[in-house]
């Protein structure tokens, strides 16, 4: 009896990590499968883009798929890793955090970054003490490689939350000019 349980425990787990691996939404391009979910963005002429390709989440090798996009009352995390082609290592690496006093505002609206000017305590640890007084005091940032952007918007131009789909855009101004992006998370 013991081991018919473990022949079953054994081919429940078999269907469903076929059921996970059919399931996830992909598009294939250069013969090579891609996560459906991609950000594509400009900077002075250069365009990016961000689709991780699809290898079995139980693989060492795996990357953590971007872009992805996850919200809950209080707020928003946007995260893109940009780089010149499908292929290549990423070359920007877009960090959004938004908060909110109306949940699930930034679902309708769009939403403005501002950085703000603080008072430093130790002038070595500007951006870890800007991050945690934003953290703190639930005002938005955004980073680019770990710079601390300037300005910027970020808006979500349809939703299906049933399905987990998310089409967007952002244009966020850091020293390297004014990043503008579009994503679509499946």
């Amino acid at each position: 009896m013991k081991k018919l349980f473990t022949m079953f425990t054994v081919f429940m787990i078999f269907l469903f990590a076929i059921c996970f691996l059919t399931a996830c939404e992909k598009e294939t391009h250069d013969g090579i499968d891609y996560f459906k979910s991609k950000c594509t963005a400009e900077l002075n002429g250069l365009q990016l883009i961000n689709q991780t390709p699809f290898h079995s989440p139980f693989s060492p090798d795996s990357p953590q798929a971007t872009p992805y996009f996850l919200h809950d009352e209080d707020g928003a995390f946007f995260m893109s890793d940009l780089g010149i082609d499908r292929k290549s290592m990423a070359i920007y690496m877009v960090r959004i955090n938004l908060y909110v006093d109306t949940p699930e505002v930034y679902l309708h609206e769009e939403q403005t970054i501002e950085k703000i000017e603080i008072e430093y305590i130790d002038p070595s640890m500007m951006r870890w003490e800007y991050l945690n007084y934003c953290q703190d005091n639930k005002v938005s940032y955004a980073l680019i490689n770990g710079e601390i952007v300037k300005k910027g918007t970020f808006r979500i131009l349809s939703c299906d939350k049933e399905q987990g789909r998310y089409e967007g855009s952002f244009s966020l101004v850091f020293s390297e000019g004014t990043l503008n992006g579009t994503f679509w998370i499946e």
